[in-house]
């Protein structure tokens, strides 16, 4: 049961305290300015997700419905929720207008509208007043406890964080990567405190470092990723985002899994409403070995973002973690449904296949992999399984060729299940030197099985922090 609720969508009983914020629209008359908009209805959405009495639709499956192509009862549905909050932002020069309204979604009709007329200086009060008063529509009372932590009364320091945050979550690449730091950079100088924005700087030099830095750059990258980290948890020891920025940037730039779990289970503790904190709690937690912790995060991060295929693809992983290997299968086809181009969705139905034995219908899964990494490493242990040596040293030998040292991890799995011990443990210390991100999963992966018994795997893994 818990296996088939970790990826089946919510939303088959929907509660009344539950609302989805859709991305407020743009009406100023200038393209530019989305960004705008779209982080004025983000900041209203972490205010209610605050909110431990509210359920809140996480922004991933909210932003699907942003050109509003179906009516209110089927957005609810989709979503589970029994409202929706929509609103719309006019901006000219230092004045902003407002509209916001909540539509129940059983009926389709309006509980709640308002409009604010505001200067840009009183934004902050706009965005608490919605959020109070779409709070006590739905007859939540929220306390001042619940003010935003990490926040800064500084508009410019503001702006820049949201224009930063729209490039970063552009998903364009490493100049729009770069672009939002510069603007992180921007909103700390204007406010050296904005907790907020250094744990936004923390996160994006960890993505810069993971995606696209030259080895001999990774270690300032992540050193400057951490010492950003611990500045917002130090302004800010509530601020969720700053734990988690932190435990990540622990975890996978310094490989250390002992030193990252304070932060990352305060995360976890401070982020119940965040699916994106908790997704990557739960990914923690199962590389970690800890089963239930990251059952119980995914479960609620699928509740919370129903429509967004990378919590699917999370959920398979930590199944496959707990060595549930018939229900890891399960996510990975809702993942491709919601969408098709996801890496590591037919990899992952590939490895829970090849545990369970059905090595032809794995090969046929890896084949359909974009990740050339998991896709070859995949093919050269179903094909040796099968007892096609040719292929599988054929795949083993492309993975060398196309990605070298960047996919050790992937070459140590794949001697392991051929039963070369020495050279798999040998590939594990080089990807460990190198700082090979896949070693994170060494704890939890039953593809190391072969080897997990010699003493060296065991030197290894205490070297990384895990027990």
């Amino acid at each position: 049961a818990g296996g088939l609720l970790a990826w089946r969508p919510w939303g088959r009983s929907t509660a009344g305290n539950s609302v989805a914020v859709l991305p407020f629209a743009n009406l100023s008359g200038d393209a530019a300015q989305a960004y705008f908009s779209d982080g004025l209805s983000e900041e209203v959405r972490a205010a209610l997700a605050r909110n431990a009495q509210l359920k809140v639709a996480a922004p991933t499956s909210s932003n699907t419905f942003r050109e509003r192509s179906a009516d209110a009862k089927t957005i609810g549905k989709r979503l589970g929720v029994a409202f929706l909050l929509e609103g719309s932002v006019r901006r000219s020069g230092n004045v902003v207008r407002v509209a916001a309204d909540l539509v129940d979604t059983r009926t389709g009709f309006s509980s709640w509208s308002k409009s604010f007329d505001r200067s840009m200086d009183d934004i902050f009060a706009v965005q608490s007043e919605i959020a109070t008063t779409v709070a006590e529509a739905l007859a939540v009372r929220m306390s001042g406890a619940q003010v935003t932590p990490g926040g800064t009364a500084s508009v410019a320091a503001y702006d820049a964080l949201l224009r930063g945050r729209a490039l970063f979550n552009s998903d364009v690449g490493e100049e729009s990567d770069r672009a939002a730091l510069e603007q992180y950079d921007a909103a700390i100088a204007a406010d050296p405190n904005y907790a907020a924005a250094h744990a936004a700087r923390s996160r994006v030099l960890a993505a810069v470092a993971a995606q696209y830095a030259k080895a001999e750059d990774l270690r300032g990258l992540f050193d400057a990723s951490i010492a950003a980290a611990r500045r917002a948890v130090a302004i800010a020891p509530d601020l969720a985002a700053g734990q988690l920025a932190l435990g990540y940037a622990l975890f996978t730039g310094r490989l250390d899994f002992r030193a990252a779990r304070e932060p990352y289970d305060r995360a976890f503790a401070l982020g119940k409403g965040d699916a994106d904190i908790l997704v990557l709690c739960a990914i923690y937690n199962a590389r970690a070995g800890r089963n239930e912790q990251a059952t119980q995060a995914i479960t609620r991060a699928i509740a919370l973002d129903p429509l967004n295929a990378r919590t699917y693809r999370a959920a398979g992983s930590v199944h496959y973690a707990a060595r549930r290997y018939a229900d890891a299968i399960g996510p990975a086809p809702r993942a491709l449904e919601l969408n098709p181009k996801i890496s590591n969705a037919h990899a992952a139905i590939g490895i829970a296949l090849v545990m369970l034995g059905r090595q032809p219908e794995a090969r046929a899964a890896y084949a359909l992999e974009p990740n050339q990494s998991f896709k070859l490493a995949g093919l050269a242990v179903a094909e040796r399984k099968l007892g096609n040596d040719a292929g599988a040293q054929r795949a083993m030998s492309d993975l060398i060729s196309a990605l070298g040292d960047s996919a050790l991890y992937q070459q140590a799995q794949v001697l392991a299940q051929w039963g070369d011990r020495d050279a798999a443990l040998a590939a594990l210390e080089r990807a460990r030197s190198v700082g090979d991100a896949g070693i994170l999963s060494l704890r939890s992966d039953p593809m190391l099985d072969p080897v997990r018994s010699d003493p060296r795997f065991s030197d290894l893994q205490k070297s990384i922090g895990f027990d």
